[in-house]
């Protein structure tokens, strides 16, 4: 997750109403736009503006732009914002803090650090909100009862607690008491999306007749569930390969588990996929579930279409796989893999470079047409990806 939105309505509402307005543009920020899919549509616009620039570039240019390797919109952000609201004292401080924290993806730290930040407001944001609304009408008692308001909604909101209604409080007593109030509630999100991956699992190896062990051996090690017959991802499993009926629950749990993370929705289809073809390629049913499932969870179409593609019986060649073997990459790669092995063969075959080198006219014009071919590959592969 970038944390973008939160920078910049915070930056924007520290020049405009002070330290109230620095909170309250962070928290806006994160809420409205780096926890829902506008961060990655603008990722996607950056990411296009990348590729025509790359496109339309003369290779005297293009390798000098290509040594910038794409990270340099963190940059220019930071150059923007920071001159239009703090002048040039702002455009050199941005401008460093923009190469930090967007434009440095092999640097460990800033990888620590943009992780650790979306950490803090995903799991915290309820207690957040309560103190800047306190804070914003500089209230102690607002402060300090919106800080145990929003923890309560935090923990109702991170471990499915169930606070209400009040006769339920026993029973919520009895298992979760104040001392453990103040746990990280990674864990038990974990164990619920795991218990919930099992039941769909156990539906969709059902969904051919028969749950086999390859199906069931398959489950255990995407999981690493060394002891599935002792875990209550077990018991779950158990019970729902009964039947492939009931699946729409468990799918339903995913939705809320996997929120605006688009990328563990896409994980969630391809582990699915790779228990129903566990033994052979996926039935209409199954496929029919997976779709379902897709939907459920709120998966875009175009996504779950090139996660099908991965796993549907094929032809020794394909077209969609024609251009993936033009560019010399898997078809399972990731969308960077295949855009950094895209501008190796951009360099590799310019024809400005061979003409620079001394390369003859029928050496230039083979260059030319690879180029196009080359080209014309990735986008077609984008487009199929993105539906995009």
């Amino acid at each position: 997750m970038s944390p973008l939105g939160k920078f910049t309505l915070a930056l924007i509402g520290l020049r405009l109403f002070g330290a109230s307005g620095f909170f309250a543009g962070m928290w806006f920020g994160h809420m409205l736009i780096d926890r829902t899919l506008v961060i990655k549509a603008l990722e996607r616009y950056l990411s296009l503006a990348d590729d025509n620039i790359r496109l339309m570039l003369p290779y005297r240019f293009y390798r000098y732009y290509n040594r910038i390797d794409g990270n340099f919109w963190g940059k220019i952000w930071g150059s923007i914002i920071g001159s239009v609201l703090w002048g040039l004292n702002g455009f050199i401080l941005f401008f460093i803090i923009g190469h930090f924290a967007f434009d440095t993806p092999n640097s460990r730290h800033a990888r620590a650090f943009r992780k650790k930040f979306d950490e803090l407001w995903d799991n915290n944001w309820g207690k957040i909100a309560g103190a800047v609304i306190g804070f914003i009408c500089q209230s102690r008692i607002l402060l300090f009862a919106g800080v145990i308001i929003g923890f309560f909604g935090d923990y109702y909101r991170l471990e499915n607690a169930d606070l209400f209604p009040f006769q339920k409080m026993k029973r919520f007593w009895y298992h979760i008491n104040p001392l453990k109030l103040w746990r990280h509630s990674k864990e038990a999100r974990h164990t619920a999306f795991i218990q919930a991956m099992a039941g769909l699992a156990a539906k969709i190896a059902k969904a051919d007749g028969v749950v086999s062990t390859n199906e069931i051996r398959t489950f255990k090690h995407l999981f690493a569930l060394e002891e599935l017959e002792n875990s209550k991802a077990a018991k779950i499993f158990n019970q729902a390969k009964t039947s492939a009926k009931g699946y729409e629950r468990y799918a339903e749990q995913l939705c809320r588990l996997t929120r605006d993370n688009l990328e563990l929705k896409e994980s969630v289809l391809d582990n699915l996929f790779k228990v129903a073809a566990a033994d052979g390629a996926p039935g209409a049913e199954e496929l029919e579930i997976l779709r379902r499932v897709a939907a459920l969870i709120e998966l875009p179409e175009g996504n779950f279409a090139v996660i099908e593609e991965i796993y549907r019986p094929r032809a020794k060649s394909s077209p969609l796989q024609d251009f993936y073997d033009i560019l010399g990459v898997m078809v399972n790669a990731s969308d960077c893999e295949i855009k950094r092995k895209w501008k190796e063969l951009i360099v590799q075959y310019h024809p400005d470079r061979l003409q620079a080198g001394g390369a003859t006219a029928d050496e230039i014009e083979a260059a030319t047409s690879k180029m196009a071919e080359i080209n014309n590959a990735y986008q077609t592969i984008m487009k199929a990806r993105s539906i995009l």
